[in-house]
């Protein structure tokens, strides 16, 4: 019984801790007006694989152009524990939940390329839908947009944020920049009635790794390179409590240990007959010259 419990928690255990893997990262999208795009079964398929996947599915589809405004969103180091963290009243988390078509996959997996395909493919939809390309980023200023131009698919670079950045400065640096694309988002919401947003997570780019000097959360990116496989323990490149891992440790300690524990309890207790008890007053001389 032991045994086969320690299988299952097993079982529980190694998908989660594989999901946790800090190559994964989230893939948002939502639309102002119902979009078969997002609910494809090709997308659907495609979830299942890796961003690259997704993004052709998506781009592919017969009905991506038929969007005013497709806005690509490539936000490098940012992971699902980062969106946890956003208030359920911020314009993203409300968009995600208003909106008539949405996908939310919070852990997929990412090429070791440390590119957004998403972002990458930007241009071949541009060219697709024949759409005026638009690029944005914190630090370019005005937001170029114009809906009597016809349509627009505008690419949107967030700050990388830091693979060593943890606690309240990340927590930090995730609410700015969400603080600044929220102002964004509203703007494209103002200017077009059907748009389709892409907010993706990336791995960080070899020159925006983690600097030991660099403690800032303002949108500047890191000068100088670090080796990804040496730039702090496990706990700096995993994350290791995710909602499901926690599920799982939750499940063991309150259903299988208990179970274990009752189990061993009752087969402790049973006792065999004393079949063989010689009787009170026996007396063995007298039967035998009986």
């Amino acid at each position: 019984m032991a045994r086969r419990a320690l299988t299952l928690l097993f079982t529980l255990l190694l998908p989660t801790a594989s999901l946790a893997s800090s190559r994964t990262h989230p893939v948002l999208a939502w639309s102002s007006k119902h979009s078969k795009a997002l609910s494809s079964p090709a997308v659907s398929q495609a979830a299942k694989s890796d961003c690259h996947a997704i993004a052709n599915a998506l781009y592919t589809h017969d009905d991506i152009c038929e969007h005013d405004a497709v806005v690509v969103i490539d936000h490098a180091g940012l992971h699902a524990s980062d969106l946890r963290a956003i208030s359920p009243s911020h314009y993203v988390s409300r968009a995600l939940s208003d909106a008539p078509s949405a996908l939310k996959l919070a852990y997929v997996q990412s090429e070791d390329t440390h590119t957004n395909p998403f972002h990458d493919l930007a241009d071949t939809l541009t060219h697709r839908c024949g759409s005026r390309a638009v690029s944005h980023a914190p630090d370019v200023g005005h937001l170029d947009i114009d809906a009597g131009k016809g349509k627009h698919v505008v690419s949107i670079s967030l700050p990388a944020l830091e693979d060593g950045e943890e606690g309240a400065s990340r927590k930090n640096s995730v609410s700015e920049h969400e603080s600044w694309l929220s102002a964004e988002l509203s703007k494209i919401e103002a200017a077009f009635s059907n748009y389709l947003v892409i907010y993706a997570g990336s791995p960080v780019p070899a020159l925006h790794r983690r600097q030991s000097t660099s403690t800032s959360t303002t949108f500047e990116p890191a000068a100088a390179p670090a080796d990804p496989t040496t730039s702090g323990g496990i706990l700096k490149r995993y994350q290791l409590l995710t909602p499901g891992l926690i599920l799982a440790l939750l499940v063991a300690l309150f259903v299988l240990l208990p179970i274990i524990y009752v189990g061993v309890s009752a087969l402790a207790s049973i006792q065999s007959p004393l079949g063989n008890e010689i009787p009170k007053g026996f007396n063995a001389e007298e039967k035998k010259n009986q």
